[in-house]
């Protein structure tokens, strides 16, 4: 484990580092030792099809010779947050050091002190809008919502989230998630 330098390197610095696809931004020389002398990195919630990360686990380890933990792959934001709580104070396999929430996570996983600053060397192309001032989290991808109908069985799609208190719709929406764990669900239910 990372467990000095837990949460510190963010994967998106690992995405930057281990993609060709996206310009370099090398994390600090003394956080790579620091994480080499562990040799361990522990992720949580990072499925290999989502975003490219299994590509960008594979060119971290390869790039930088550590073994990589991949806690519960398919794990929504809620449930990475929960691990952060439950492993608090232990450095061992299971205290998750990269995490990758959903936006409106990291406000909460600040005030709550589960997470540490660390600014990507690419933080001042970073809107913002979109990060924490002090570094604690920022958002470097997002999702848009949509509506997702099929219309082999809603004929008449909605236009607006007022649509869907027509009776039309009764019983035909669902979200895609739990929004006590997954951001995407969270937004869907504020957008409503």
């Amino acid at each position: 484990m990372i467990s000095n330098l837990s949460r510190l390197l963010s994967l998106s610095t690992a995405i930057v580092v281990a993609s060709t696809a996206i310009a370099a931004a090398e994390p600090s020389a003394e956080l790579i030792a620091a994480a080499k002398k562990e040799g361990t990195l522990t992720t949580i919630a990072l499925p290999h099809d989502w975003c490219g990360y299994g590509d960008v686990i594979a060119g971290f380890k390869a790039k930088y010779g550590l073994e990589v933990n991949e806690l519960n792959p398919d794990a929504g934001s809620g449930d990475e947050i929960e691990a952060i709580k439950a492993n608090k104070g232990n450095t061992g396999p299971q205290a998750p050091d990269v995490i990758d929430v959903g936006l409106s996570f990291g406000p909460t996983a600040k005030a709550d002190g589960l997470i540490q600053a660390y600014k990507v060397s690419t933080w001042d192309s970073i809107p913002d809008s979109a990060k924490d001032a002090d570094g604690f989290w920022y958002g470097d991808y997002y999702g848009v919502l949509s509506f997702v109908v099929n219309t082999d069985i809603v004929k008449e799609v909605p236009k607006d989230w007022a649509d869907l208190k027509k009776s039309d719709y009764a019983n035909s929406v669902a979200l895609a998630g739990d929004p006590r764990a997954s951001n995407q669900a969270v937004q869907a239910v504020y957008a409503a």
